[in-house]
């Protein structure tokens, strides 16, 4: 489970830069760079903090809540911008991928967390 959640992790990461890259190269008149950059700020961070808490020795116990917390917020994000995509008259599949792969990125974090938290007593 750790490695399939560092994969999507990885995934996340490369898609958050991808996409932020192609919206400054392509320059779309309607686009929200502030709107854009700061999701994919609170994405990376997010990420980040992920793989810290899967990789990092001894990481304090109030860090794993926040990542914890967050994976529920990811779920959050990916249900909006899932919605977004279906429900707007411009259909943007990037949406609908970036959204999956921040639900398997959530999933994964819960039960990882989860099961370290019962095994370990929170730690893992």
């Amino acid at each position: 489970m750790k490695t399939a959640l560092t994969m999507v992790c990885v995934l996340v990461l490369m898609a958050v830069s991808y996409l932020s890259v192609s919206l400054v190269i392509l320059n779309p008149p309607r686009a929200s760079f502030g709107g854009w950059f700061a999701l994919a700020a609170l994405l990376a961070v997010q990420t980040i903090l992920t793989l810290m808490a899967l990789h990092v020795p001894g990481l304090p116990a109030p860090l794993r809540s926040v990542v914890l917390a967050g994976a529920f917020v990811l779920v959050g994000i990916a249900v909006w911008r899932a919605q977004a995509t279906l429900g707007g008259a411009h259909f943007e599949g990037y949406n609908l991928l970036l959204a999956a792969l921040l639900v398997v990125q959530a999933a994964l974090t819960i039960v990882v967390e989860a099961r370290a938290a019962l095994s370990h007593g929170a730690v893992h």
